[in-house]
């Protein structure tokens, strides 16, 4: 790490934060250290008489030896701050050892805003949104009304003094409690239950902010007409927020004329985007004027049936592929004789996510933010998923957070990508917005035993703080740029997995910002440019483990600019009556039948030919397997550097690879393109072939006249094709031209087999 020895930085009050939120304490948006107390480390084994010496040079009194090793809590006098500080060093000329070696503010821990509902455990959605510490900011106001057009809202005990009149357009009556399906109540519930009442749940607004009951569903389904009506009676009656988990397709003109007039008078309208896996748009949330929630499960991956494609943001949806507690857990009702039960359960769905984004919305009108500044804020402040990529049309501007709506204030980890794959000299780049940069805090490679991207110990792995922040800002201070070179000079970064955490305060108050990621170091580069490459890798699910995730940074899609490309040459017959190769073809991510990766095999006469590859024996199932994409050479054109992600296993790797039958590898007659299947490099002439029942090496094989010992590979365009002879290695993650005299299907198959 860099050094940096001005006085003044030594003394900076950067604010450490730390978001242990769901446990005890965390950092407040209050006062964040004592008054002119600071705690200093001494030199390791410092005489206290020398740190008494020191500290009073600095005009500080020391106060007492802290339990850690060499450090002392001193205070400064009521004219304290860091000028008196700076003048105390010259307060004598008189020769003294210095044996302070770093300072710091005591800071202030206070308890998060936890409530003590009986279910608190259950809300992992409130959690995923970062309401603790919101609550720190903002618990909601009573001026602030949500209207709930829904199925109805039971008078639930945990929604007691938060609901104010509402109206029944199914029974046309003033009473829309008889939620008979218990939809309008479990939205009802995410929104505002009360919270801390040592009952149940807590709503997004734990305290203040009315729920108004709009009943125009009698069961999954209600009319235009109706629709209309009950959007209606929320603008009428006062309603800031409209909480709408409903949708249909098509654009419907009278529907869009209300929803414009909502939107024109004011009121902030959020709606599910659907629940049928589709990037058809659902109505209302496709109008403009209206937020679209898409729904995530609890680790923040898109839920498998959420619409996707017209998304403003995401939000905890729930996703029972992992469970019914990975559903969303809140108030509902049930009946009986026409007589209600009040319990809680789970639900899912975008209808789940929808009231996370408009109980969010409530507390920020709750805050003092302006209607018109509410949608802004909510995608602004939205955060990345914190594994598996930021994709635009699933997550829209990202996942709901709270806390840093409620800030104002955003700090976005841009580089490294989450869950991406770099070098070992990777860039970092940190967005922010509205901090303060005097409480910066980066962390890369810490400890995080519970997994939740927050650091185990303040200090270790802290690289940059609010005293070097300044050395790595842009031109324009919106963003935090440094290379790990930067921090440090003499060690590149090793291979593996790695982390990194950014914190800092909100410049105007309201509390901490922060976001995490995980990524990858690899050392293996593929330089922009043409290449003849291999992949050594064992890969069964070649629909999901795509080129794109094993060549990091490639982008294949047609619609992608610019394009990288993969290609392979298939040496495979055409059909059984045409001996000609079927040629080149290029690797087309749309396609399910593509040759170039997902189906490597072909069918001539109804017999499967492997069309590139190879196979091991499974020793488990007792037969040769196929694997791929071992053994397959390619061309690939990539217009920027990429990087291999070496975590995959290779086929050196693979549990069940008998390593001394080798690695066959079907070869047809013509030229074949080859590649190195293993990780290493394998001698060339070690290499045996099998022809009608006939196993020889590479030598004799070329003398019997079954293939040419010569191959061929590419070193880019200032050096061409090269020549690689029988005494040479095959190297890893290289591609080869093999030219074989002999070679088919059936009997007349040839088979290499390389050693490892």
């Amino acid at each position: 790490m860099r050094e940096h020895k001005g006085w003044l930085i030594l003394f900076s009050t950067a604010v450490l934060v730390l978001s242990l939120c769901a446990a005890a304490l965390c950092y407040s948006s209050r006062q964040v250290y004592v008054p002119n107390e600071y705690i200093v480390k001494a030199q390791p084994g410092s005489d206290p008489a020398l740190v008494r010496q020191a500290v009073e040079r600095m005009g500080a009194t020391l106060v007492q030896a802290l339990p850690v090793a060499d450090h002392y809590l001193i205070r400064l006098g009521s004219a304290g701050g860091h000028a008196s500080l700076y003048a105390g060093r010259a307060k004598s000329a008189v020769p003294f050892r210095w044996v302070i070696e770093s300072i710091q503010p005591n800071y202030v821990y206070y308890l998060c805003a936890v409530p003590n509902d009986e279910y608190w455990s259950k809300l992992w959605n409130m959690r995923q949104i970062n309401m603790p510490t919101a609550w720190e900011i903002e618990k909601g106001k009573s001026r602030v009304t949500v209207a709930v057009i829904d199925s109805g809202t039971a008078n639930h005990p945990d929604l007691e003094g938060r609901l104010v009149q509402g109206y029944d357009f199914i029974d046309n009556d003033n009473d829309p409690s008889n939620d008979l399906i218990g939809h309008g109540t479990h939205c009802a519930g995410i929104i505002a239950a009360q919270g801390n009442n040592a009952i149940g749940v807590c709503g997004v607004c734990w305290n203040g902010v009315k729920i108004m009951p709009v009943r125009v569903f009698g069961a999954g389904s209600t009319p235009t007409s109706m629709l209309i009506q009950g959007e209606d009676y929320a603008l009428k009656n006062g309603a800031h927020v409209a909480s709408m988990s409903y949708g249909g397709y098509g654009d419907d003109p009278a529907h869009r004329a209300k929803i414009s007039e909502m939107a024109t008078a004011g009121m902030v309208l959020v709606a599910a985007a659907g629940n049928d896996a589709t990037d058809l748009p659902s109505y209302p949330a496709a109008y403009p004027e209206v937020i679209s929630v898409s729904a995530v499960g609890p680790y923040d991956a898109i839920a498998y049936y959420s619409n996707y494609g017209k998304i403003d943001i995401a939000a905890p949806g729930g996703d029972d592929s992992l469970g019914e507690e990975a559903e969303v857990y809140s108030t509902l009702v049930s009946w009986s004789n026409n007589a209600p039960t009040y319990t809680y359960g789970y639900m899912e769905g975008t209808s789940m996510a929808c009231p996370h984004v408009a109980g969010a919305a409530a507390l920020l009108l709750s805050y003092g933010v302006p209607a018109t500044e509410v949608k802004n804020r909510l995608l602004a402040s939205a955060r990345p998923p914190r594994s598996g990529g930021m994709d635009s049309n699933k997550y829209g501007a990202g996942i709901l957070d709270v806390r840093a709506a409620l800030a104002n204030a955003i700090v976005r980890i841009l580089e490294p990508a989450k869950g991406s794959t770099v070098g070992t000299s990777p860039n970092f780049r940190i967005s922010i917005q509205g901090i303060n940069l005097a409480t910066v805090r980066i962390y890369v490679d810490y400890a995080d035993a519970n997994d939740d991207g927050v650091p185990d110990d303040p200090n270790e792995g802290l690289v940059i703080d609010g005293t070097t922040v300044y050395f790595y800002l842009n031109s324009t201070r919106t963003a935090i740029q440094f290379n790990w070179n930067d921090i440090s000079p003499s060690t590149a970064m090793s291979t593996g997995s790695h982390n990194l955490y950014v914190s800092a305060d909100a410049a105007a108050g309201g509390g901490t910002v922060s976001d995490w990621c995980v990524f990858t170091v690899a050392k293996r580069k593929i330089e922009k440019g043409i290449h003849m490459i291999a992949l050594p890798y064992d890969i069964a699910q070649r629909s999901v483990d795509t080129p794109d995730k094993l060549l990091v940074g490639a982008a294949f899609g047609y619609g992608s600019s610019p394009r990288s490309m993969l290609i392979r040459w298939i040496a495979t017959p055409r059909s059984t009556t045409d001996g000609n190769p079927v040629g080149y073809q290029l690797y087309d991510p749309t396609n399910p039948a593509d040759s170039v990766w997902l189906n490597p095999t072909t069918t001539l006469g109804g017999t499967t030919s492997v069309t590139g590859g190879g196979y091991v024996y499974d020793t488990a199932l007792k037969k040769s397997r196929f694997v791929f994409p071992a053994g397959c050479g390619f061309w690939l054109i990539v217009p920027y550097d990429v990087w291999v992600d070496e975590s995959y296993p290779t086929l050196d790797a693979v549990s069940n690879f008998d390593g001394s039958k080798g690695f066959q590898i079907p070869i047809y007659k013509g030229w074949n393109m080859i590649g190195n299947p293993y990780a290493h490099s394998v001698p060339w002439r070690a290499a045996l072939f099998t022809y009608q029942g006939k196993t020889k090496p590479l030598l004799e094989a070329e003398s019997a006249g079954w293939v040419k010992s010569t191959l061929y590979t590419y070193g880019g365009s200032s050096v061409g094709y090269q020549r690689v002879s029988d005494r040479d290695l095959l190297e890893p993650y290289t591609g080869y031209w093999l030219y074989a005299q002999v070679g088919g299907t059936g009997t007349d198959s040839l088979v290499l087999t390389i050693l490892p």
